[in-house]
């Protein structure tokens, strides 16, 4: 087993990923010598990820079970070795300088959460995405009792064994929700928020189908509801940290 694992789940994203990986190659390297960068592309190519993969040196691998965000994302849980894995955009929303403010707090902490809505949390999207973001995350917060400010930033460090555990069974962009609130009662309570900033994208279109979402907002809601009602009650999350963390700007 290494000692990290980035994972990336990407969709189309050669272009990002051209820009992304020599930055976040140098930023890993200084984290943990014992690491690895692995990149969860689409079942068939949709572009040249695979080469581009190559190119730098990280590890390629096509999602199993489907091209859903949520195939991805089960797809790296299984496929990593890492004792701990950070999830990351393959945008470059999520910037590569901010990774040590989540690896730095992996002892204290189950999962660490890079926030937007934290003292000191920025975010660079425009207004529209704003609103919606703030939406989803009252929603949750005031229907599964989560104490946590950010619950759909998906950059986020976990104790990889918590996850492998986890029976994750969203098909999109929800698993991110689905992930915390299922997290206490499979043993990760101790859980975190290190502000950071949330920057625009930096190549390639949005995946979001903002209608898409609209449409699936409350069905979305109903069914993590379900999937609660079938586990054991879950234990209190953790409140926000009120640490003085300080944000790591870019170069």
């Amino acid at each position: 087993m290494t000692d990290l694992t980035i994972v990336i789940p990407a969709y189309r994203e050669a272009e990002a990923l051209s820009l992304l990986l020599p930055r976040l190659k140098a930023q890993v390297e200084r984290l943990s010598p014992d690491s690895e960068i692995l990149i969860i592309d689409t079942q068939t190519p949709l572009d040249h990820t695979r080469e581009v993969c190559r190119e730098h040196g990280v590890r390629h691998v096509a999602r199993a079970n489907g091209n859903n965000y949520g195939d991805a994302v089960r797809t790296g849980i299984a496929e990593a070795r890492g004792e701990f894995l950070l999830f990351m955009d393959a945008d470059g929303s999520h910037n590569p300088n901010q990774l040590h403010l989540l690896w730095d707090q992996r002892q204290e902490s189950d999962l660490v959460i890079g926030s937007r809505y934290v003292d000191g949390g920025i975010t660079e999207n425009p207004a529209v995405l704003i609103l919606m973001s703030w939406m989803v995350n009252v929603t949750y917060r005031l229907v599964f009792g989560l104490r946590v400010m950010d619950v759909s930033n998906s950059f986020r460090l976990y104790r990889a064994k918590y996850l492998r555990e986890m029976p994750l069974r969203c098909e999109n962009f929800d698993i991110i929700q689905e992930i915390l609130i299922r997290a206490p009662r499979f043993g990760a309570t101790r859980i975190l928020e290190v502000p950071v900033t949330f920057e625009k994208r930096k190549a390639g279109e949005s995946k979001r189908n903002l209608l898409q979402f609209a449409f699936t907002y409350i069905t979305t809601i109903l069914r993590l509801m379900r999937y609660c009602r079938q586990a054991p009650a879950s234990q209190p999350m953790s409140k926000p940290s009120k640490a003085p963390y300080q944000i790591a700007r870019a170069d």
